[in-house]
């Protein structure tokens, strides 16, 4: 498991990507979370099948606030063009998502142990000074996991995960 001394670390410039997007909140424990990011790649992609868009990069799973009462976040797939008209009613939007520069992490292994990885990655932002606390994990809203692999086709241990967090000002 990495320490913030061996975390897998990189400063890069993420393009900007059109993306199929669906925003979602659930409750702050770990089961909750899994679930409902779980059930909404779900309904995503079955949208992105009925409107028959084609995929153009790794699913992103944005996390636009966290705290004691629940996570608000929202799902994404890279497309490579928009939908015709979608109803009104979708809760689905196609939206360019921005370029953006960013501190990178890799987190290998299973999902139930990205808890770990965000740890060493507060260590490693409080080392470089660019961190004080946990309190300010808020100023890298939002932030993001790019899943770099299929959970259907790969074994738990062999999972890629990207974890950005937005350069703050």
């Amino acid at each position: 498991m990495p320490t913030a001394l061996n975390l897998e670390f990189a400063e890069v410039q993420v393009e900007p990507a059109l993306a199929a997007q669906l925003a979602c909140k659930c409750g702050p424990d770990p089961a909750s979370i899994s679930a409902a990011i779980r059930n909404a790649f779900e309904s995503l992609m079955g949208f992105i099948r009925r409107q028959q868009l084609t995929v153009n990069g790794n699913p992103r799973c944005i996390y636009t606030a966290y705290g004691a009462t629940g996570v608000a976040f929202t799902v994404a797939f890279p497309v490579a063009a928009g939908p015709g008209p979608v109803g009104e009613d979708s809760s689905v939007r196609v939206e360019l998502l921005p370029a953006v520069k960013a501190y990178r992490f890799i987190h290998r292994g299973p999902y139930p142990d990205l808890a770990q990885t965000y740890h060493h990655i507060s260590g490693f932002m409080q080392e470089k000074g660019w961190m004080k606390s946990e309190a300010d994990w808020m100023r890298y809203m939002p932030m993001w996991e790019e899943y770099l692999n299929d959970p259907e086709t790969t074994p738990p241990a062999e999972l890629r995960t990207y974890i950005y967090l937005p350069v703050a000002d």
